[in-house]
């Protein structure tokens, strides 16, 4: 079995945000199906620490103040 590496300087915070940032886009989509993008976001962080999906609350919340 493989080990993942993050090849990313920025880290995980990077990943979050790209993460934060692609989900408020497609909310603000007109005719989103918001359900389903909030399900799909949901079942893509299942896997992540508490801390990671506290950041990442944190972060949704900056890309929707913008």
């Amino acid at each position: 079995m493989r080990e993942q590496v993050n090849h990313c300087p920025l880290g995980i915070n990077h990943m979050l945000d790209k993460i934060a940032y692609d989900y408020v886009a497609e909310l603000g989509k007109r005719g989103a199906n918001k359900s389903k993008i909030k399900f799909e976001l949901a079942e893509r962080v299942k896997k992540y620490s508490e801390e990671d999906k506290i950041k990442l609350r944190e972060l949704i919340q900056k890309w929707l103040t913008k």
